[in-house]
């Protein structure tokens, strides 16, 4: 065989190669993977506002630990905020926007908060719903009220929001707090450059 003839013998095994090497290199998250996290910032309903951004990190134990997600940061927005007040509950409503590994490189993310969350600013203990919303309601309301658009889903990943049931007393996502993210829909991150498998 000479070599013109092996030309299509190696482009045609370099195109089945070449994929496989590529998701070799990603790692996937699928829709249901739990992510645990820690808020980085306080977020406080008395004083937040909307389009307010925060992050947090997420911490072990890492989904399928797997260190790629070690010490990534989830970029997420405040979308809605409702201060307590006489005949009205305080709210946070949060959109999660983005997940940025260590390298740098950052990749859309769609999850609701499923577990943890803020607590109530009073001293007899006022009680905290968390409550979850689908992520095309979330990016719609952060297209349309805070960056004027009509994206819709595509703005914002999905969210969570907080009720707290005394009316007298705001609600604050402290910054430390632990808290679980629930994937909306599959997650598909490189993997970072000496991370094993």
């Amino acid at each position: 065989m000479n070599l013109r003839s092996r030309i299509p013998a190696l482009a045609m095994l370099l195109a089945f190669v070449m994929p496989v090497a590529a998701l070799a290199q990603t790692v996937t998250l699928q829709q249901g993977q739990v992510v645990n996290v820690q808020m980085q910032d306080s977020i406080d309903s008395g004083t937040a506002y909307a389009g307010e951004h925060f992050t947090s990190r997420v911490v072990a134990p890492y989904p399928n630990d797997d260190a790629t997600f070690a010490n990534a940061v989830i970029n997420g927005t405040v979308v809605k905020v409702v201060q307590a007040g006489q005949g009205r509950n305080p709210e946070l409503h949060f959109a999660w926007d983005s997940i940025t590994l260590q390298n740098g490189a950052s990749y859309p993310i769609n999850a609701v908060m499923t577990q943890g969350g803020p607590q109530a600013q009073n001293r007899n203990g006022g009680h905290v719903a968390l409550t979850t919303i689908g992520g095309m309601i979330a990016g719609n309301i952060l297209g349309k009220t805070i960056f004027h658009t009509n994206a819709g889903g595509a703005v914002g990943a999905a969210s969570g929001f907080l009720v707290g049931y005394n009316k007298k007393s705001n609600v604050t996502m402290k910054q430390g707090t632990n808290f679980q993210l629930t994937l909306t829909r599959p997650l598909m991150v490189r993997r970072q450059a000496g991370r094993p498998y």
